[in-house]
């Protein structure tokens, strides 16, 4: 197909082209940097308003994913079902009792954790990364191996139990072949979870680390200015301890970015001293206090 141009218009045309070749040759370099400046900017603007907006939808999933941590019972249930009511120490062989929460969250590749005591009873406090099994365990199972029951609205829950996780503890205490308590969380303890591995850090804030050879956590060995200044008039059984557990590696799913960590709580009193001659425990039916708080940690 052939177009027709009208003759005004080519006329108009090869006037432009004339009046440009007039130009003194440096009215034309200005003539000719000008459009190329023209042509830049409006190249520029495009790229710079894209870049502005990829950077402004960066920022935008930054705030829409922020880190959430929690404390959970067993089987990541509401911390309400967290429940340690039943330690008897008294005309009992059991030196220990265990029970799990989890830290259940999203977007936490590590953590910290916190533990603060009182010291009405002279408890200790360890913590085990540990495994959910389903169904009740059988004689073959090795201790600890606390049990938990699910809740739901009809009443009819799950069996579940805990097992301490050794898969993810690389350089575990003790030597071979190894006992529970080697599994302890203590200070270097290494984590790997997902082909990662954090070395955790931890420590009390307030009392002496560690304890002299032989001495039990009491009042006696916590640091009371770090906590109440000169204010003396405190008793002994109200002096709390703090534990820290930095830099845990979490097990946050890479896709999901969610997170469910199980843990195993030991409350011991093998080293309480206060026993009768005939090797009992005193139970004095003191009430001891614990708080378990988590923020995000690296």
């Amino acid at each position: 197909m052939k177009h027709k141009c009208n003759g005004a218009e080519i006329e108009k045309r090869n006037g432009i082209f004339q009046n440009f070749i007039k130009l003194p040759k440096r009215k034309k370099a200005g003539l000719v940097t000008a459009v190329l400046l023209t042509l830049a900017t409006l190249i520029t603007v495009p790229t710079l308003a894209w870049f502005s907006y990829q950077r402004k939808m960066g920022d935008m999933q930054y705030v829409d994913s922020p880190t959430k941590l929690y404390i959970t019972a067993a089987h990541g249930e509401e911390i309400k079902y967290f429940d340690i009511a039943d330690i008897q120490v008294t005309k009992s062989d059991e030196t220990s009792k265990y029970y799990v929460f989890a830290v259940s969250g999203s977007n936490a590749a590590s953590y910290n954790l916190q533990l603060a005591f009182t010291t009405n009873n002279q408890f200790e406090y360890h913590l085990y990364p540990a495994t959910e099994h389903v169904g009740v365990p059988d004689s073959e199972t090795e201790t600890p191996h606390p049990t938990y029951i699910s809740h739901t609205d009809e009443g009819t829950g799950t069996n579940y139990y805990y097992t301490i996780n050794k898969s993810i503890l690389v350089n575990p205490s003790g030597t071979a072949p190894h006992a529970a308590a080697d599994y302890r969380i203590v200070n270097g303890t290494q984590i790997s979870r997902r082909d990662t591995t954090l070395t955790v850090t931890s420590e009390y804030l307030n009392k002496s680390n560690p304890l002299p050879s032989g001495a039990v956590i009491d009042a006696n060995t916590v640091k009371h200015n770090d906590t109440y200044s000169t204010y003396v008039a405190v008793q002994d059984c109200a002096e709390p301890i703090y534990w820290q557990v930095r830099n845990i590696k979490s097990d946050m799913d890479p896709t999901t970015r969610e997170l469910l960590d199980y843990y195993i709580l030991e409350v011991s009193w093998a080293n309480i001293k206060a026993i009768t001659p005939s090797g009992e425990f005193i139970d004095n039916g003191e009430t001891d206090i614990i708080y378990i708080s988590v923020d995000s940690g690296l």
